[in-house]
């Protein structure tokens, strides 16, 4: 599946899309992880098909996939 990364996250991986195999968010999170350098360390939210996600949900790969750095409004 394709995520999309913004902001900080973006920066730190390099690019602004990436290519995971995910069955699951927690399973997304750990490739996440290992994909991009200090993500551990970092606050970021996951949106799948525009809703930011708390928890745990099954991915089929066809979801919008996005990873959003903490953000200010204003």
């Amino acid at each position: 599946m394709n995520v999309l990364l913004f902001g900080s996250i973006a920066e730190k991986a390099g690019v602004a899309l990436l290519q995971v195999e995910a069955t699951s968010l927690s399973a997304l999170r750990v490739e996440l992880i290992k994909r991009i350098p200090g993500l551990e360390h970092m606050r970021y939210a996951i949106a799948v098909d525009r809703k930011v996600m708390i928890g745990e949900r099954p991915l089929t790969g066809s979801e919008e996939i996005a990873v959003l750095p903490p953000f200010a409004g204003g």
